[in-house]
């Protein structure tokens, strides 16, 4: 990992972006595309610098998902996310990105205007995000290098090699379906109220929780702590991992009072009503 190194050190050719190009096409099985995945990885691991929509990015796609999809695409990844988000992310909006793996999300929303609270566990994801958050200029994006829980305390952080913006703090999921690779790391946790206090936020406009199956013990205490000042107008909430919740957080939080209002196949938006 380097991040020291001005942006642009490392240049991008044809023939990177032509293998993780063929290493992303989805026609191609899901084991064929596997195969080709950790052939190219081995031999274009990065880092790489790159541009996707207007932002810059220090990537390492032999690594991340993310990185990946930026470097293959020429975009940024979550497209229908980011369109559902979109009206949200006027200037002077609070955005609040928790789990902001290397800054898709935050960059975009300081790009629109948006002063940034992002929140990243992972000590090395986290040095990314800030190289990109530097490479960048943005200086509304403040980065809190610390996981959100429903108390103070440490916790197991597990990743996977190939894919570090997928780690998590549920042991359970790193079994089946995603089964790998995985190790744990400990990690400072906090609840969001406090690292909210603590950087000086008095409302939360938008808030966007992607955290691998912990999105209820984000969300919940959160609400069920802070004064109702506090509560987001918008949250967007990772739901693929929803089997491994401790709590059904979509029917808590209409039970709050929030609606949904999009969704796609790994997010839904919900919106506090008036």
């Amino acid at each position: 990992m380097d991040t020291e190194s001005p942006f642009g050190t490392y240049k991008a050719e044809g023939v990177v972006r032509a293998a993780w190009k063929l290493a992303d096409r989805h026609e191609l099985s899901a084991s064929l595309r596997k195969r080709l995945r950790a052939l190219v990885s081995r031999l274009f691991k990065g880092p790489y610098d790159t541009e996707a929509d207007g932002l810059k990015f220090r990537i390492y796609p032999g690594q991340n998902y993310d990185d990946r999809k930026i470097l293959a695409k020429g975009r940024l990844p979550e497209r229908a996310e980011h369109k559902l988000l979109t009206p949200y992310l006027t200037p002077g909006t609070i955005f609040v990105d928790v789990g902001a793996n290397i800054g898709s999300y935050t960059l975009f929303a300081a790009s629109c205007g948006a002063e940034v609270l992002a929140v990243e566990a992972n000590p090395e994801t986290a040095a990314k995000l800030a190289f990109n958050i530097q490479a960048n200029g943005l200086n509304r994006v403040t980065l809190a290098e610390v996981a959100i829980g429903d108390q103070s305390g440490t916790l197991s952080l597990w990743s996977e090699p190939s894919n570090c913006g997928f780690a998590t703090l549920v042991e359970d999921l790193t079994t089946g379906e995603w089964a790998g690779d995985w190790s744990p790391k400990e990690v400072a946790v906090r609840p969001l109220t406090e690292v909210v206090g603590d950087n000086g936020l008095t409302r939360i406009d938008v808030l966007k929780v992607d955290v691998e199956g912990f999105e209820d013990r984000v969300v919940l205490p959160f609400l069920r702590t802070a004064d109702r000042a506090l509560w987001p107008r918008v949250i967007m909430l990772e739901t693929n991992c929803r089997p491994h919740w401790a709590e059904d957080c979509t029917s808590e939080l209409e039970a709050l009072g929030y609606k949904a209002t999009g969704s796609t196949n790994d997010n839904t938006v919900f919106e506090l009503s008036a």
